[in-house]
């Protein structure tokens, strides 16, 4: 049974790298990879989930301090307005 669950999880590896491969294609050809939006939003979403990785590892210590709730929802919303700047400029 789990060789199936095994295959299946493979198999949408598979298409979804496959379709990120195209997507990227499109980014580049409309040059939204080399776009300072693109790579200023790319960094803000990975500062925001290691931010959220450093407060999980700090929840099973004691309660995670204000500031960091109200850094996660600055960020949150700066990345949503970068994205629709994106949308904006580079219709795809």
């Amino acid at each position: 049974m789990e060789w199936v669950l095994f295959i299946g999880l493979c198999a949408f590896a598979y298409y979804r790298v496959r379709r990120a491969r195209e997507k990227a294609d499109e980014y580049a050809a409309a040059g939204l990879a080399r776009s300072p939006l693109y790579w200023s939003t790319a960094a803000l979403t990975v500062t925001l989930l290691g931010l959220s990785l450093y407060m999980a590892h700090l929840g099973h210590e004691g309660p995670i301090p204000w500031p960091y709730w109200s850094i996660v929802v600055v960020l949150f919303v700066v990345i949503l307005l970068l994205r629709r700047a994106l949308r904006w400029r580079y219709p795809i």
